[in-house]
């Protein structure tokens, strides 16, 4: 029996994580088809059952369909999940319109009273009940998914703040004096500045403007889309008015506890938050370098760790319990001399019966650490890593006390096969993976390996040395990042959090609930030392951060890092014949991908558009050489894309120099990246052009067999405006790019005539990069027909409020024949030059097509446009 529930489990689980790489959902047709098979294996599961007693070959055909049964039922959960996601969408009626939404808060409110001061800007997990006062429910389209809403689905939305005012009589019809809430007093006030912070369970009304839930699609860098729909949100947005008198708050202990954090005034009162209640939200930039840097953001984000560490501290707390009543119980199994218990003996002697058995006594244990990490993982917020961890121990609980012969594989099948069905859009998150890949190194060390034999100290330093490499290529799967010094700043860090965290909870815990005793006091002055010691290990590890090299991105293929997983596994294994051969091949996936000492290909070209929203930002590639047209948009003080996007993408090519960067001209959404560029160390020794800085008509750079012409303004140019943007031309054996920044049809028909008398024109090009993204100001008929481009591309962001591409625009070049291509479609598109061609490919048509990371067509366009 048990190895058909593992049977099952086992296909169950690799089905339904496999969808991680399905580019598109199984039609409703053919899940029909295997729900029918999935009937028909359960049949004869039962049939074949009767006889497999006495035939066996009948029990290998039994098991064979217990197979196809967990593998189709696996398909048809996450697919079935799947269409009801991309069912349930915002109506196009709704998107980018002032809309006034009901709505609950889930996750990301303020958790103590300073939040609203160290962090205005804030974004809300919100179930949405209501739109406009139509309910959430009925968006749903088609009508055929309605049985999923009984699972207790809700509409969700990311809702961003940035200093929200409260609502005004135009608004909402109100009058009066707009309040905020405040939880000390316990009642209304008048706000200061007009901000309003909404906490975890508020539930509010509010005027919003919300768009479908989409992000950029670059081949590196924080996929925002896929994260989106690992947490089930449909819909994104900002919040411009919160009606005050409408919020209905539910504070709970968490939000108190954290209130009653902030007003102890800890000199680290951020990482305390993060670490006690899990609120990450008032780390600063700094704090997330220092983290990131030093590989230790699994200790101050709350996990199934922590809650290890909370199970391990009740059953110290439980020891004495543990002694007293069950010592008799203890003694009487090997010395069968003894007639009474001590438990029993103690109980006559009070003149009561008190018979603990040995099961009995388990079950109070279990159930009180079950209670204990239940209350832990509410405080927490329930962060779905704490809550796998929960069901992980409930389930070996559960399965402790039934004596099911269970082993530790069947438990953790059972722990991942609950979460796929509780949370099946989690396989979309990394944390996913971290917290399954933890769990299994731990038990594999621990299970297979015997690594817990020996003194204590060395066995935890070897679980967390094995832990460090075991969980490097996961980390470099997910975020392109390594950790130089993480092993030494975890060793360093682990044993302190350790004790800091129960010590410092249960403190918080007394000096709350016992704020006016001694007691209480006492809880308080713990948590103000433990701040102090706690300042000497931040200390140790902004050190260990500002080190050089402390951290560094790579980039390698998915499949090169599972080859470098193995390889650690397999060095792991004890000794046999062909162990080392074997690890060695499974490093030449890694060695090649990292291999700078490879001589670059220089017979081929590729030029890069990324996905930068409604911004410009491109890269001409060559060997390991590069040229940067335009760098992006900064967005409050941040250069993402330039940072997070651009320099990626050419590390990932093993690009080392940047030899040329043009900024067509001085917009932000073009040269907002300028400054990082420049502190970059790829393009050190990189010449910059600008429309008053080496870009003029004539001028002319030989690059790598590339020729570099720039065509537009004249010479003599002394503004920097988008008539007077950068033209450049970049020509190579196997085609041309032009490149014409933001210029409109005044330029465009300069620039006509100027060629009206060469032979051969220099406007002639087989791509072309849209003029000002494609507004209608731009891309004249006989502009298009100078170029004669056989593909365009529009460098635009989706729902942008201009409405680039503009509709005539892309008829023009439809009439011209002439292909077009949209970053908002299809992502980053790259345009590779080899020999005496080339071919176009994007990222969400073929470069890494999934169902999550759906195209979505401009509204204001005719769709198709081919």
């Amino acid at each position: 029996m048990v190895n058909s529930i593992t049977i099952w489990l086992s296909c169950f689980c690799v089905s339904a994580t496999s969808a991680v790489f399905w580019q598109k959902l199984p039609a409703q047709q053919s899940m029909a088809v295997m729900l029918a098979i999935v009937l028909i294996a359960n049949v004869v599961i039962v049939l074949f059952w009767f006889h497999c007693r006495t035939n066996k070959q009948t029990l290998i055909e039994a098991q064979l369909c217990l197979a196809l049964s967990g593998l189709l039922v696996g398909v048809l959960w996450v697919a079935s999940l799947g269409h009801f996601y991309h069912a349930w969408q915002l109506p196009p009626d709704k998107i980018q319109q002032d809309v006034t939404i009901l709505g609950r808060v889930i996750s990301g409110g303020c958790v103590s009273k300073s939040a609203t001061d160290a962090n205005a800007h804030r974004h809300y997990i919100v179930a949405i009940q209501a739109i406009d006062e139509q309910r959430a429910n009925d968006f749903l389209n088609p009508s055929a998914f309605n049985s999923l809403l009984s699972f207790g689905f809700e509409f969700r939305a990311r809702l961003s703040q940035t200093q929200v005012e409260f609502a005004n009589t135009k608004a909402f019809g109100h009058s009066d004096t707009p309040y905020e809430y405040n939880s000390t007093s316990l009642s209304y006030t008048t706000p200061l500045e007009g901000v309003v912070c909404l906490h975890d369970g508020d539930v509010f009304t509010a005027l919003v403007k919300l768009k479908p839930a989409y992000g950029f699609a670059n081949p590196v860098g924080f996929n925002r889309q896929q994260h989106l729909v690992s947490q089930f949100i449909q819909t994104t947005g900002y919040i411009k008015q919160v009606d005050a008198k409408t919020i209905n708050h539910h504070h709970n202990h968490r939000y108190a506890l954290g209130a009653w954090l902030s007003s102890l005034e800890l000199f680290h009162h951020s990482w305390w938050s993060a670490l006690l209640l899990g609120n990450k939200t008032l780390f600063t930039d700094d704090d997330w370098t220092i983290l990131q840097r030093t590989g230790t953001g699994h200790l101050f984000s709350i996990s199934g760790m922590h809650l290890s560490i909370v199970a391990g501290v009740c059953f110290l707390l439980l020891m004495p319990f543990i002694f007293v009543f069950g010592q008799g119980i203890i003694l009487l199994s090997p010395l069968k001399r003894f007639t009474l218990s001590y438990s029993t003996f103690m109980s006559q002697q009070k003149g009561l019966r008190f018979r603990f058995t040995h099961a009995r006594l388990r079950i109070l244990v279990l159930l009180s650490v079950i209670i204990a990490c239940c209350f832990y993982a509410l405080l927490s917020g329930m962060a779905l890593p704490v809550v796998r961890a929960l069901l992980l121990l409930a389930i070996a609980s559960w399965v402790t006390i039934s004596k099911v012969a269970w082993r530790p594989v069947n438990i953790g099948l059972a722990m991942l096969a609950l979460c796929l069905v509780l949370f099946p859009f989690s396989i979309l998150n990394a944390s996913f993976y971290l917290s399954i890949g933890a769990v299994i190194c731990i038990w594999f060390f621990v299970s297979t390996l015997s690594i817990q034999h020996g003194r204590w100290y060395f066995a935890a330093a070897k679980l967390q040395i094995a832990l460090t490499f075991i969980m490097m290529p996961l980390t470099t799967i997910w975020f392109s990042n390594v950790s130089v010094i993480s092993l030494v700043a975890n060793l360093a860090a682990m044993p302190i959090v350790t004790v800091l965290l129960p010590i410092c909870l249960i403190s918080l815990l007394i000096s709350y609930f016992f704020s006016h005793a001694a007691i209480g006091q006492i809880g308080t002055e713990i948590i103000k030392y433990s701040d102090h010691l706690f300042g000497y290990l931040l200390s140790l590890l902004t050190f260990l951060s500002e080190l050089n090299y402390s951290a560094f991105n790579l980039f390698v293929s998915t499949s090169s890092a599972l080859c470098f997983l193995g390889a650690i596994i397999l060095f792991c294994l004890p000794k046999w014949r062909f162990k080392y051969f074997c690890i060695l091949l499974l490093l030449l996936p890694l060695v090649t991908s990292l291999g700078k000492w490879l001589p670059p290909n220089d017979e081929h070209w590729a030029l890069h558009v990324l996905d930068a929203g409604q911004a410009s930002a491109i890269a001409v590639s060559k060997g390991d050489r590069a040229i940067i047209i335009d760098s992006g948009a900064i967005y409050r003080g941040n250069a993402t894309t330039a940072t997070q996007a651009l320099f990626p993408l050419l590390d990932s090519i093993k690009v080392q120099h940047v030899d040329h960067v043009i900024h067509t001209h001085s917009d932000n959404d073009h040269a907002g990246g300028l400054a990082a560029v420049m502190a970059h160390p790829f393009a050190k020794n990189a010449k910059f052009y600008s429309p008053t800085l080496g870009c003029e008509r004539n001028a002319y750079v030989d690059w790598q067999g590339l020729s570099i012409r720039f065509l537009w303004p004249l010479k003599g140019n002394e503004q920097d405006n988008n008539a007077m943007s950068c033209v450049v031309k970049i020509s190579g054996r196997s085609g041309s790019v032009l490149i014409p920044g933001d210029i409109e049809k005044e330029s465009e028909y300069a620039l006509i005539t100027k060629t009206l008398n060469e032979e051969t024109s220099t406007l002639k090009a087989d791509i072309l990069i849209a003029p000002h993204h494609g507004s209608d100001t731009s891309s004249t008929d006989i502009f298009i027909k100078h170029v004669s481009p056989k593909a365009v591309i529009y460098t635009q962001g989706y729902e942008n409020r201009w409405k680039f591409p503009a509709v005539n625009v892309v008829e023009r070049y439809k009439r011209n024949k002439v292909v077009q291509f949209f970053t908002s479609y299809d992502g980053y598109t790259i345009v590779s030059f080899e020999k005496d061609d080339y071919h176009v490919n994007t990222q969400r048509g073929g470069l890494k097509k999934r169902w999550y990371l759906k195209a979505r067509a401009p509204r204001h366009l005719e769709w198709p446009i081919q």
